[in-house]
């Protein structure tokens, strides 16, 4: 029973999830600043509003996050946190619109730390060696491959 009920939080938590695509996505390399950046734009192709529904006590809600898990190529070229279990690369800012309305498009952005003496040509070709994940609160609501959106 237990078990019956957390499947159907998870699949609860965020319902919009399916209704939201890719529908442009850039890369900037910010050399001054040995900075990778990702610039992001879903479409919601439903009927419904796109915005957080995570819940805390506390006063700050930081709703939906967007941040890129890289792959092993990439990782190796990056600044990457290593006091966390989880593969991150070094966050150095990003912003979003929040929330995304019916047929309209929202924008996100996030930039990572470049390894000091990477050739920037290496991250110019591995930027899409990686996972963009989108996070509502501390759940992973949506994953993308990024090297399969890079193919088309």
């Amino acid at each position: 029973m237990l078990i019956l009920l957390f499947s159907f939080f998870l699949l609860t938590g965020f319902n919009s999830a399916n209704q939201l695509v890719i529908s442009n996505i850039e890369t900037t390399i910010i050399k001054a600043e040995n900075i990778l950046r990702y610039d992001i734009k879903f479409k919601n192709t439903g009927t419904t509003q796109i915005k957080s529904e995570f819940d805390y006590p506390g006063h700050h809600v930081y709703g939906l996050e967007v941040v890129i898990r890289p792959n092993e190529k990439l990782a190796t070229k990056m600044e990457m946190d290593n006091s966390s279990k989880y593969k991150k690369m070094i966050s150095m800012g990003g912003g979003s619109d929040g929330l995304i309305d019916p047929g309209n498009e929202g924008s996100f952005n996030i930039e990572y730390k470049i390894k000091e003496g990477t050739d920037i040509k290496d991250i110019e070709k591995l930027a899409f060696d990686s996972t963009l994940i989108i996070l509502d609160g501390v759940k992973i609501v949506k994953e993308f491959p990024l090297e399969k959106i890079n193919e088309n």
